[in-house]
């Protein structure tokens, strides 16, 4: 079992949904196209790896990971527990590795709200 994509797994639909709740934060910026257009890309780019990382994980390495409870998951019939410190690190590793990943990033035409 190949615990470090377990965890990348686990991590990026959580970084994902953090993200999102960070867009609604920048709305209120005033350079927020900016920062929207380049988390755009980085969770655009985390959808495309996680699901390219979830067929990896089924089909190369047959790993079923199901979600139990919010700090509990079943891979395979065994149970791996996280502390929710844990999962905080994991999380941030993922979106730390993105932010500086997607370098390049397309400007969207947004409406400037003053």
């Amino acid at each position: 079992m190949n615990k470090n994509l377990i965890d990348k797994f686990i991590a990026m639909p959580l970084a994902v949904t953090v993200f999102k709740q960070d867009q609604n934060q920048f709305k209120s910026f005033k350079m927020r196209n900016l920062y929207l257009d380049k988390l755009d890309a980085v969770i655009d780019r985390m959808e495309k790896d996680f699901y390219s990382l979830k067929q990896t994980l089924i089909s190369k390495y047959h790993l079923d990971v199901k979600v139990i409870d919010q700090c509990t998951y079943n891979v395979n019939g065994k149970v791996i527990e996280y502390t929710p410190e844990e999962m905080k690190l994991m999380t941030s590793e993922v979106m730390h590795e993105y932010l500086f990943k997607v370098k390049e990033f397309e400007r969207k035409e947004r409406i400037w709200n003053v």
